[in-house]
């Protein structure tokens, strides 16, 4: 397959064009290169790696374009979001969720802004990167990212935690709930795992008239028959006999997975609105090492089976993650500022949109005689197109592509 752009495939420029109107000419001319180029199979996708690979491209005005010039970031996400709201194959309903989490990008220094020795959630340890907050809606048939906030660490402010200016992801993730409302994304609830099951956060979505679920840490403490028991320990208290109702719920991988729960209302410290538990015996995965979960809604009517149902939504928010840094580069980036960082992770966002309106709507199927699969599947036909877009090309201006590879004269391309 060829592996540069002369410029994008006509599918693809469609899409863009959608954009055009936030942008000066020569600002969306460098939006479609380095938008393009990050559906290029480059070893490490990077400005410098994007010009290379782009015929007539300026590497100073790329970097200038994503580094500084002046663009409206919230603009083009929102518009990329009506985009979605609009498409019938798209839109949010809802039988679907919001969901809240964060991921991190690895770095190797402490120059690039808001790079810190924090917890990265791919591996579950403790390293330096860069960390986003971002919400994500997802059903059983799509998911995609809403918006994300950059987290920039406390020790990067005068003062710390007492600046003004400083935001804590709980923070970050209220601002985001806010913004899906804003949106008028539709979800029946908004889920999120433990770390994000803050009193403040929660109390917050209740008081917006909306539903939440979450999964209550070991220490979260409970009511339970007049005590106080804590969440790791409220199964002691549970005769084995109760859990007598099995549940079987799919993740986002296809595969399914059983539990045996029981159900009831109770109050939780620190939460002023009463909650529904549902204490369930099972583990997610092979990788669970925990064989009993306790999960909480403030949804009291919610069928204990639906909750645990809606609550394994959560898991598409990871394989957004995944396919965002396994195919569109989203963790690779050199550059520093903050703006910049988040304007890469945007161009990412709006690559991840594209694939998935396409396959959604049907021109993967219609142009290939088989169905792709996930996002790793859409991209490589999308390079397919490309490459066919960009033999044609070569062929018509052979002599123009010798001088772009920096060949001597040599005999025309004959087909």
């Amino acid at each position: 397959m060829t592996n540069f752009l002369v410029n994008n495939p006509p599918v693809l420029q469609k899409f863009l064009k959608r954009f055009s109107g936030c942008f000066t000419k020569p600002a969306f001319i460098s939006f479609s290169v380095y938008l393009g180029g990050l559906f290029l199979q480059l070893k490490r996708t990077n400005i410098q790696s994007i010009t290379a690979s782009f015929f007539n491209a300026n590497y100073e005005k790329i970097q200038y374009f994503i580094s500084e010039a002046k663009w409206p970031e919230q603009e083009i996400n929102n518009l990329r979001i009506k985009i979605l709201q609009n498409n019938r194959t798209t839109k949010s309903s809802k039988k679907g969720v919001l969901i809240i989490d964060d991921s991190g990008c690895k770095k190797w220094g402490y120059k690039t802004k808001g790079v810190a020795v924090q917890h990265y959630g791919t591996e579950n340890i403790q390293t330096k990167c860069n960390v986003v907050v971002v919400s994500a809606y997802a059903d059983t048939v799509k998911r995609y990212p809403v918006n994300l906030n950059p987290y920039k660490p406390k020790d990067e402010f005068f003062l710390k935690k007492l600046n003004s200016n400083f935001k804590s992801k709980i923070q970050l993730a209220t601002e985001l709930f806010d913004d899906s409302l804003a949106k008028n994304i539709s979800f029946s609830h908004c889920v999120f795992d433990n770390w994000y099951f803050s009193n403040d956060f929660v109390q917050h979505i209740h008081e917006a008239g909306r539903f939440w679920i979450s999964e209550a840490e070991n220490s979260r403490l409970i009511s339970y028959q007049g005590k106080w028991i804590r969440a790791d320990e409220l199964v002691k208290f549970i005769p084995a006999d109760r859990f007598n109702i099995p549940v079987t719920v799919s993740s986002p991988s296809g595969k399914n997975y059983s539990f045996y729960i029981k159900a009831f209302k109770s109050k939780l410290k620190g939460i002023a609105h009463p909650v529904l538990i549902v204490a369930a015996f099972g583990s997610w995965n092979e990788k669970d090492n925990k064989n009993i979960h306790v999960f909480v809604s403030n949804h009291l009517t919610l069928a204990p089976g639906v909750l645990i149902s809606k609550y394994a939504l959560r898991w598409g928010i990871e394989c957004i993650f995944r396919d965002l840094k396994e195919n569109l580069a989203f963790d690779h980036y050199q550059v520093r500022s903050l703006k910049a960082i988040s304007r890469h992770w945007l161009m990412a966002c709006l690559a991840y949109t594209f694939l998935l309106i396409s396959k959604l709507n049907g021109f993967f199927s219609r142009t290939f005689d088989h169905k792709p699969g996930g996002c790793g599947q859409q991209l490589l036909l999308f390079r397919k197109i490309n490459s066919l877009h960009h033999a044609y090309w070569i062929k018509m201006n052979y002599a123009s592509y010798q001088f772009y590879l920096g060949m001597k004269n040599v005999a025309p391309l004959t087909v």
